[in-house]
């Protein structure tokens, strides 16, 4: 070991980099050019002024852009949102039409097919009474008692309906 005494060693260290030195540095650099700067100091002063002046103003440019997209992405966005919900309102509405429309061409002809079945019953039972046999009494058929219409879940098309008339 003896023979590695002599010799020179490099020490490595491994810190990573980061803003604090770099602020340090650029601090430190902008006192030495105060120092060492040509200009007397009320020039740099106004200089320094000028530039956070037009660094002021191009954040805020910035920032208002920002803003500007923001909004109009929002509004459109909003914009899209309600003429979506619009279009489906206009459907449903549509559709619930369609719907009442159907129901009631339903109604009608369940109507109209009552009023039919009740005409042809009415003209059976005139035949069969006018024409009794002979020797046979007559008796009076049963009548079958009329069925209530009941109106269900069920939509009937228009072109479904039979054709009555």
């Amino acid at each position: 070991m003896g023979e590695h005494d002599d010799m020179p060693y490099i020490v490595i260290e491994r810190r990573s980099g980061g803003v604090t030195p770099f602020l340090w540095g650029a601090l430190l650099g902008a006192g030495v050019a105060l120092l060492v700067a040509p200009r007397s100091g009320a020039e740099t002063q106004a200089e320094i002024r000028e530039r956070a002046q037009r660094l002021r103003t191009a954040a805020e440019d910035r920032v208002n852009g920002v803003r500007d997209a923001v909004t109009d992405s929002v509004t459109r966005t909003r914009d899209r949102i309600q003429d979506r919900i619009d279009s489906v309102r206009d459907s449903i509405e549509s559709r619930a039409e369609q719907a009442r429309n159907a129901v009631d061409a339903g109604r009608r002809a369940a109507r109209d097919a009552r009023s039919e079945l009740e005409r042809r019953v009415a003209e059976a039972r005139g035949g069969y009474r006018s024409s009794p046999e002979p020797g046979i009494e007559e008796e009076e058929p049963p009548v079958p008692p009329t069925p209530e219409v009941i109106i269900t879940d069920i939509v009937i098309e228009e072109e479904d309906l039979p054709d009555l008339g």
